[in-house]
C-alpha cells in the first residue's frame, strides 16, 4: 500500500530526500537539527512506493531505538518494528516480516549477525547507519560486525552531524562501510599512509573532496531560520583547598613529564591524557577524588549564580551538562527546589524517557541535569534556552552533538552556551584542543573554507607547558 507522508517536508529536507533516492550508496552528514530523520524516513517511503525497496534495517544508538519509533510513527504510516534488549526480544523483532522499518541498537548487532543477514537477503533492505560515527574505531567488534553485513543490503545509507568525532581518521570506516573503499581505500593503514604525517595530517584538500563527493553536509546557518546561539566562556577562580590541590596534582605531573624523553611521552600518552582529566575534575569538583573536601568548589560558586537567572519561567528552562557523573546527584540536591531530573548512563529507558517528559511538559520542573555522553544524542529540548557546562574532557562530540540539543528546529528564542572554566587550569587547554579539532574538522566536512599549518599539523602553543609549569613562566 502507497504511503504519504504526514507532516510536509521543508526545502532542504525534500532535496536530502531526494539526494538519498539518487544514490545506492550516501551519507547525510546535515548539521544536528535539520532533520536527518525525517529525510531518511521519506527517502524509504518514496523508494517502497517504486518499487525500488521493501523498507530500512536502522542501527542506531540503544537510547534511539524508542525515538527511531516515534517518528516513523510522525513521519509515515509504515509499519515498523523496534527490536527490544535481550535475545528473546529481538527474536519477536525478527518474525515482523510485514513490518518496513527494522530498528536495532548498535551493541545488538554483534550477536544477530546470521539473523540480521538472513533478513537483509528476505527482504530487498537499505541498511542505515545512524550516528555512523560510532563504527569510526575500525578494530572495534561492532564495526567489524557492522561491516561484514553490508554486502547484503540493497542500499546503504550513513547519517550522522558529526563525522570527524574528534579526528579525520574518524571517516574511513564509514566510508568503508559505504562504498567498499572507493573513497578512502580498503585498508586503514594504506588511508594512515596517505592522509596522516606524525601526529598531524596531510593531503587533507584530498580527503575533504573525496568526502564531499558522497556525502550532503548543510549547516543551519544557511539553510534553516533559527534564533542565534551564543557561546559564553565565564572564568572562575579556583581558591582554598580546591587550588592547593590542584596544585600539589598538577606540579606532580609535571615533574613526571619532565623526567621522560620524547618516546617515552609518546608511549605513555594514554596515561598523561588520564592524568591531565583528573586535573579537569578538581577544576571541576575535588570532592569527586577526595571525599573528605568540604568547601564550596569555585564552579559551584558561579554555578549558585546563574542557575536562579536561567532557570527562571522568563528565562526558559535550564540544562547543566557534567563529564563526570558522580558531580550529578550532588547537583540535583543542590538544586533541588527547581525539581531537576537527570540523565545518565546507569538511568535505565524509562526513568530516561520519564525525565525527558517531565522537563518537556511539568513547568514545575526547571533544570536538566546530564552527562554528554548519556544524552548527547538524539533528543530534542528546546525548552531550554541555556546549557551550562560545568565541566568537559577532550572529547569533540560530546560537546558538539550535546550543545545542539537545544539550537535546533522548534526553538524559538536566543540560545546561550555557557563555558565554565577554571583560570590558569587544564580547563583552558581543553577549550584549545576542542576549538582545534573542530576547526579541522570543520575543514574536512566543507563547512569551512581554510585551515591553519599549525590546526593542520595539531600543533599546540606554549599553554600546557605553561599550565603544568607556571613558575617556569612567570
Amino acid at each position: 500500500m502507497p504511503t504519504t507522508p504526514k507532516v510536509a517536508a521543508l526545502p532542504h529536507q525534500r532535496a536530502g530526500t531526494q539526494f538519498l533516492r539518487s544514490r545506492t550508496a550516501a551519507a547525510l552528514f546535515d548539521e544536528q537539527g535539520l532533520g536527518k530523520s525525517k529525510q531518511l524516513i521519506d527517502a524509504i517511503a518514496e523508494e517502497i512506493n517504486a518499487g525500488a525497496l521493501d523498507g530500512a534495517l536502522i542501527v542506531c544508538p540503544n537510547i534511539l531505538k524508542g525515538t527511531w519509533g516515534e517518528e516513523v510513527e510522525r513521519h509515515s504510516s509504515m509499519r515498523y518494528a523496534v527490536f527490544g534488549a535481550g535475545h528473546k526480544a529481538r527474536r519477536e523483532a525478527f518474525r515482523s516480516l510485514r513490518a518496513a522499518i527494522y530498528v536495532i541498537n548498535y551493541e545488538a548487532v554483534p550477536a544477530e549477525i546470521a539473523s540480521l543477514r538472513a533478513l537483509l537477503r528476505f527482504k530487498r533492505l537499505a541498511l542505515v547507519l545512524d550516528e555512523s560515527h560510532r563504527i569510526k574505531t575500525p578494530t572495534a567488534k561492532i564495526t567489524r560486525a557492522i561491516l561484514s553485513l553490508r554486502a547484503d543490503a540493497k542500499k546503504r545509507y550513513i547519517m550522522t552531524g558529526t563525522p570527524v568525532a574528534n579526528k579525520p581518521d574518524d571517516v574511513w570506516s564509514q566510508m568503508l562501510f559505504l562504498d567498499d573503499g572507493v573513497t578512502l581505500g580498503p585498508t586503514f593503514d594504506g588511508f594512515k599512509r596517505r592522509y596522516r604525517l606524525g601526529t598531524g595530517y596531510r593531503n587533507i584538500n584530498d580527503l575533504r573532496d573525496k568526502l564531499a563527493a558522497v556525502s550532503l553536509r548543510r549547516e543551519k546557518e544557511g539553510t534553516i531560520d533559527l534564533p542565534s546561539k551564543e557561546v559564553v566562556r565565564l572564568n572562575v577562580r579556583l581558591t582554598g583547598r580546591q587550588n592547593q590541590l590542584y596544585v600539589q596534582l598538577r606540579d606532580e605531573l609535571a615533574i613526571w613529564i619532565r623526567a621522560m624523553n620524547g618516546e617515552e611521552v609518546l608511549r605513555a600518552a594514554e596515561n598523561i591524557l588520564a592524568r591531565l582529566v583528573t586535573l579537569a575534575q578538581l577544576a571541576s569538583n575535588p570532592k569527586l577524588l577526595d571525599s573528605s573536601y568540604i568547601e564550596t568548589p569555585a564552579k559551584f560558586v558561579a554555578l549558585d549564580k546563574l542557575v536562579p537567572l536561567f532557570a527562571a519561567e522568563s528565562a526558559g528552562k535550564l540544562i547543566i551538562w557534567t563529564s563526570f557523573v558522580d558531580n550529578i546527584p550532588i547537583l540535583l540536591s543542590r538544586y533541588d527546589t527547581l525539581f531537576p531530573v537527570a540523565i545518565y548512563g546507569d538511568v535505565d529507558t524509562k526513568s530516561r524517557n520519564d525525565a525527558v517528559s517531565s522537563f518537556k511538559r511539568d513547568s514545575r520542573v526547571r533544570l536538566l541535569i546530564a552527562n554528554p555522553a548519556a544524552a548527547r544524542e538524539g533528543l530534542t529540548l528546546t525548552e531550554a534556552r541555556t546549557a551550562v557546562y560545568l565541566d568537559r574532557t577532550f572529547n569533540l562530540v560530546d560537546f558538539l552533538q550535546s550543545q545542539d540539543r537545544i539550537h535546533r528546529l522548534s526553538q524559538q528564542y536566543a540560545c546561550q552556551i555557557v563555558l565554565l572554566i577554571a583560570e590558569n587550569t587544564i580547563d583552558e587547554f581543553i577549550d584549545f584542543t576542542l576549538a582545534q579539532k573542530h576547526r579541522l574538522a570543520r575543514f574536512v566536512q566543507s563547512d569551512q573554507h581554510d585551515i591553519s599549518p599549525d590546526d593542520l599539523a595539531l600543533q599546540k602553543p606554549a599553554i600546557l607547558q605553561a599550565l603544568l609549569s607556571p613558575s617556569i613562566h612567570s
